[in-house]
């Protein structure tokens, strides 16, 4: 007789669906924190992410210390402190220069603003795909890579930093929960294009070989 597979006490599952938003709110949260020094955004963003897909794949509960030394470990790569430093300085110029009145001010705004979302899409996606040891200039150029092929994805990430963006402007309590959500929702972007690239590669054709009887009728001659 086998030991039953589920072995866990009664009403552990429930316990584990109550917890488990909890602890996305607690990533959001951490997110969020860490973020506000600016220079540590992507940073926080990638150790997000990799709680977020530890949480999901292995169930582990994230933690405070982990998350902190997961940015700590981002941040000692120099392009991580110095990649929002640079966003935010270009968007702190344009915004500048609007409001200056400069010739060109107005006609360059939407262009500068469409140039930064897509920065912020791919460091987002970037932050999404990095792990401990990988180096950021490799994950965000892949994510620079990917946003033409996986088009879709890249619509639903667009989707979801209007959304978010939206909800900040108009209930701005909200706020310290959004940076998490937007990493939550370029993590299951992510995870979705690797399920179908997943998928695909195992729907491949394989070359069935032929029955052994067939084989032999065709290597038998015929009578002359």
């Amino acid at each position: 007789m086998t030991a039953p597979d589920d072995a866990r006490p009664p009403g552990a599952g429930a316990l584990r669906h109550l917890a488990l938003p909890a602890e996305v709110l607690l990533i959001g949260v951490l997110v969020c924190v860490a973020s506000l020094p600016v220079v540590t955004a992507l940073a926080a963003a990638g150790a997000g992410s990799v709680l977020l897909r530890e949480l999901v794949e292995d169930e582990r509960t994230p933690t405070v210390r982990r998350f902190l030394a997961l940015v700590a470990s981002a941040l000692r790569q120099p392009l991580v402190p110095l990649a929002p430093v640079a966003v935010l300085a270009v968007a702190g110029l344009d915004a500048l220069a609007r409001a200056g009145g400069l010739p060109g001010a107005g006609t360059m705004g939407p262009l500068v603003a469409t140039a930064l979302a897509l920065v912020v899409l791919v460091a987002v996606r970037g932050a999404a795909r990095w792990r401990p040891g990988l180096a950021w200039r490799r994950v965000l150029t892949e994510a620079a890579g990917a946003r033409p092929r996986d088009w879709r994805g890249s619509l639903l990430l667009t989707g979801a930093l209007v959304v978010v963006a939206v909800v900040a402007v108009q209930v701005p309590a909200f706020t310290v929960v959004l940076p998490g959500l937007l990493t939550m929702a370029a993590v299951a972007v992510e995870r979705r294009a690797t399920g179908a690239k997943e998928a695909g590669g195992a729907g491949a054709v394989v070359r069935r070989p032929a029955a052994p009887g067939l084989t032999a009728r065709r290597g038998r001659r015929r009578p002359g």
